[in-house]
């Protein structure tokens, strides 16, 4: 998956969760907080509202959470008058039923003897305060309270009774109400509104609304009419204020806050092991390849097989770079190693050249001089002179050969090559010396074996090769050669066996080295340099082909190993 699909996944699923837990929020949590703080509200309002009357005996310039419905009931300990005031009236309701007041004067007294009204000093509560004091309180009064519901609980029976009793006489009700004082309420109000909304068939429905400094009242009347009358239906509502829900939003924006923050770092997290993780991962691959210096480090793809994405792309492209950096290095340090070797042959090729060249120059040099000077022997300048001219030549061959070799080895081209008929070739080239020798030559295998090489440096190796192997096979000897094909299981190889005495193990490891001549009995009396098989081992590493010779039982081995 690319990285900006990805970064849109992780952010969706980032704002999915976020939503998830917001509508979470708002659908289970928020509304039993909204309800918990509207009730801590409305204690805290009565508590407010009845301290306020007990200060001042009525409403005047107080403030109470619904004007319409507030109110307070004052109970004198003696006598039959029970004082009623609330927002926008006070009234006295004179009890006049003796079997009410004998109740009223029951519940005094009940009340008095369990001390449900007394104040404790250690009962204190402040609505919206509550300390370790307060919850003792609460617990003392949850005792009064259950002790208060049951000693009651036969006053409040007989004085619903009474009331019954004296709703079904409308002759005889049983208290007086006095109406003291109406204080008007009106410039509390405002804002008031009026809506008329209108539905299939015949029903209507009035919306009346006014607001105060605390709620929104409204009050709505349908109305609709049927054949024989006209039906009303009222309700009287509160409407819910923002207000209300300020404060438990802005009393939850700390768990919000908080929750976020850790969804935030949670899903940081995840991005961060997603995505920053493995580029973090690739910088320090990075360094590991720039620290490591036998180029140990393996590729980074082989981590993240099924990663397929611009961090695989870029670890791809990372790990063939290096591939690339390694391997342009160790073609150079071959180079160099080839430069290294090569500049150490010339040396030593050189230094043993020259020393090679010393003895032809010098005798060359003594049998001119002994003529010259016509010393003894040497006044037969005919006899003389081709000896002369016999190391002359011998220092011109060794000198061609030095400079072929260079040659060859700075102008190598690769092509098709047909090396059995070269092989053939050569072979021919030697076919007076075999006669003269007696001895007999045998070729086996794929005689027209072509392969991709020099042909100039191959034939070099081959006529080098034949020469020794007619050098050093006796008289009435043997030559056997075999040439063999690639196969699954063999590379291409052209064998050439000769008979004679083996090499001398001490000179056979050294037998690739300049200038190393072996002796044999049966060699031929033409002079030997000892550059043949090194000529022949140097065009053999320029090729990649491997050149070895091994002893045998009675003759001697050399196999040409070709790279493919």
């Amino acid at each position: 998956m690319r990285l900006g699909r990805k970064n849109l996944l992780y952010s969706m699923a980032l704002a999915g969760v976020m939503m998830l837990f917001l509508v979470g929020y708002f659908i289970y949590m928020l509304p039993s907080l909204y309800v918990e703080h509207v009730m801590e509200q409305n204690l805290k309002s009565i508590y407010e509202q009845h301290r306020a009357y007990m200060e001042t005996g009525s409403y005047d310039g107080v403030g109470v959470r619904n004007a319409t419905a507030c109110f307070s009931v004052e109970i004198p300990l003696e006598g039959n008058c029970i004082l009623v005031t609330g927002k926008a009236y006070s009234a006295e309701i004179i009890v006049k039923d003796k079997r009410i007041l004998e109740i009223l004067g029951n519940c005094r007294e009940k009340l008095e003897a369990g001390g449900i009204l007394r104040k404790e000093e250690d009962a204190a509560d402040i609505p919206g305060e509550k300390t370790g004091e307060g919850k003792a309180a609460d617990s003392l009064a949850d005792g009064k309270q259950a002790k208060w519901e049951i000693e009651l609980t036969d006053e409040v029976e007989a004085l619903e009774a009474v009331l019954r009793e004296a709703l079904s006489d409308a002759g005889s009700f049983p208290v007086e109400v006095r109406l003291l004082s109406g204080n008007g309420i009106e410039e509390d109000f405002f804002n008031e509104s009026m809506k008329v909304h209108t539905y299939s068939g015949d029903l209507i429905i009035m919306e009346s609304g006014v607001e105060d400094a605390h709620n929104r009242y409204a009050n709505y009347i349908a109305m609709e009419q049927t054949k024989d009358s006209i039906v009303l239906s009222c309700l009287p509502v509160v409407a819910p204020d923002a207000d209300e829900i300020r404060p438990v939003v802005l009393q939850s924006l700390p768990m919000l806050g908080a929750v976020l923050v850790l969804l935030v770092l949670l899903f940081s997290q995840m991005y961060s092991e997603g995505i920053v993780g493995p580029i973090l991962r690739l910088a320090r691959h990075a360094e590991e390849m720039e620290l490591a210096h036998d180029f140990a480090v393996g590729r980074m793809s082989e981590e993240w097989p099924d990663r397929k994405d611009e961090v695989r792309e870029l670890a791809d492209t990372l790990d063939d770079f290096y591939l690339q950096i390694r391997e342009s290095y160790q073609r150079l340090e071959e180079k160099n190693r080839e430069l290294e070797e090569e500049n150490r042959r010339q040396e030593i090729f050189l230094r043993a050249s020259s020393h090679q060249l010393k003895t032809p120059i010098a005798a060359a040099l003594l049998l001119v001089e002994g003529m010259i000077n016509e010393v003894g022997k040497y006044r037969e300048t005919k006899a003389y002179l081709p000896r002369v001219k016999e190391q002359l030549l011998s220092m011109r061959k060794m000198v061609e050969e030095i400079l072929y070799l260079n040659h060859c080895a700075e102008n190598r081209k690769i092509q098709l090559t047909n090396v059995g008929e070269l092989l053939a070739q050569r072979l021919y080239s030697y076919q007076v010396e075999l006669a003269d020798r007696r001895i007999s030559v045998a070729v086996s295998g794929e005689k027209g074996l072509s392969l991709c090489t020099d042909e100039m440096m191959i034939t070099q190796i081959l006529d080098n090769l034949l020469s020794n192997a007619v050098k050093y096979t006796p008289r009435d000897g043997y030559i056997k050669i075999e040439l063999k094909e690639c196969s699954e299981k063999e590379k291409p190889e052209i064998r050439i066996e000769n008979s004679g005495t083996p090499i001398d193990g001490d000179l056979l490891p050294h037998i690739f080295e300049p200038f190393v001549r072996g002796s044999h009995e049966a060699a031929s009396s033409l002079d030997s340099h000892g550059l043949g098989l090194y000529i022949a081992s140097y065009y053999a590493k320029k090729l990649g082909i491997t050149l070895s010779v091994r002893n045998g039982e009675g003759c001697v081995i050399a196999a040409v190993v070709f790279a493919e």
